[in-house]
């Protein structure tokens, strides 16, 4: 097993100061998620930079009315690490712009689950997910803590230059989120808010009911999955399957959920749309929840660690790996494994696939 550590980084005070100290700290790698992204906009669809940076321009005004502080705190990470404003909207922005300017769709994997307390071997609340993406994210990888003046803290994985990812605050709440597709990604355009903020704003409310309204009422361009769960009493989950038109809403069954890639609100003969090489989200879902029922009241991370680390299917498993047979901005792998004890206030991360990464644990104070 791979001990290489995942830095963390932490920041506060008001949104500009946080931004400014979150560009400052993480400035080499701000720079090469800049790099990065150039590389993969040009391979992928042929866009320029120039042409993304426009592109990203359009958003500012929307982003203001939507939540100013996000806005700010951008500002201030454009500032600390020397970058344009417009090349950290970009980050933030990538769904948008590879869709929206070139009409392609690009999406990365994931499987998520939560364990409610009813099955958990300490009666914690369990949340968390196998990120998969592109090899490349690996290298501008972090964990940001973000102490506010106003608002729980917050603990997210993020790229470097993002707002937020899966993550955790103070206040015992917790979200992951999975790519989906429909037929209505694309629509409102001119009005829908990118997943990252969306996510950011969720983080930064103190309430369960709160978490879920910043979800459900926010303008979407984009279908996206969100498993959001509450420390709060014995704990509970809702997945929200989000499309630009509809939100779809399943709960835990026996105190487990799980959820992959695909639409299963809208009934089991229905999927959405899903991008070539996402067939397998059809049995990874299936595949952790079988695992994780094996292990029905005796659930706690280190069972979770085992499970995430399946190869049923591989490379295309529930531990993805890279196909060393498509070129190098097709391929995917698991990124971070991500567990969240909201109970406890701690977190769990394994820098890439689980199965040759260990896992390192992290709180609001280490």
């Amino acid at each position: 097993m791979k001990k290489n550590g995942l830095r963390k980084i932490i920041v506060s005070g008001n949104p500009l100061s946080r931004g400014r100290q979150y560009g400052e700290k993480a400035k080499p790698l701000i720079e090469k998620s800049v790099g990065r992204y150039q590389e993969a906009f040009k391979e992928v669809s042929g866009i320029n930079w120039k042409k993304a940076l426009d592109f990203s321009r359009t958003f500012v005004k929307r982003i203001k009315e939507y939540d100013e502080t996000l806005l700010e705190e951008m500002k201030g990470m454009a500032k600390g690490s020397g970058r344009a404003l417009e090349e950290i909207l970009t980050i933030n922005l990538r769904t948008e712009i590879l869709f929206g300017v070139k009409k392609l769709k690009v999406g990365e994997g994931c499987t998520s689950f939560c364990a409610l307390s009813e099955i958990t071997r300490e009666g914690n609340t369990l949340l968390g997910q196998n990120w998969d993406y592109k090899p490349f994210a690996t290298e501008t990888m972090l964990l940001l803590q973000i102490n506010q003046d106003t608002g729980p803290d917050i603990l997210t994985l993020v790229e470097a230059g993002q707002l937020a990812r899966m993550g955790m605050n103070s206040a015992g709440l917790g979200i992951c989120n999975n790519y989906i597709e429909c037929e209505a990604d694309g629509m409102n355009m001119n009005k829908g808010i990118p997943t990252p903020l969306i996510r950011r704003r969720a983080l930064n409310h103190e309430t369960y009911h709160e978490v879920i309204g910043t979800i459900i009422h926010t303008p979407r361009s984009f279908s996206g999955n969100y498993l959001v769960a509450t420390a709060e009493g014995e704990g509970d989950a809702a997945d929200i399957e989000a499309t630009p038109k509809t939100a779809y809403f399943l709960f835990p069954r026996d105190g487990l959920i799980v959820h992959s890639n695909h639409i299963k609100g809208a009934g089991s003969g229905y999927v959405g749309t899903l991008r070539l090489g996402l067939e397998n989200s059809i049995y990874r879902d299936r595949r952790l929840e079988t695992l994780l029922r094996r292990e029905i009241w005796k659930i706690d991370p280190e069972e979770i660690m085992h499970s995430l680390r399946d190869h049923f299917g591989h490379p295309y498993s529930i531990c993805r790996h890279a196909d060393k047979q498509k070129p190098w901005y097709d391929q995917w792998q698991t990124n971070a494994s991500v567990i969240m004890d909201l109970t406890a206030r701690v977190m769990w991360i394994a820098p890439g696939p689980p199965c040759e990464h260990e896992y390192q644990r992290f709180t609001f104070d280490t």
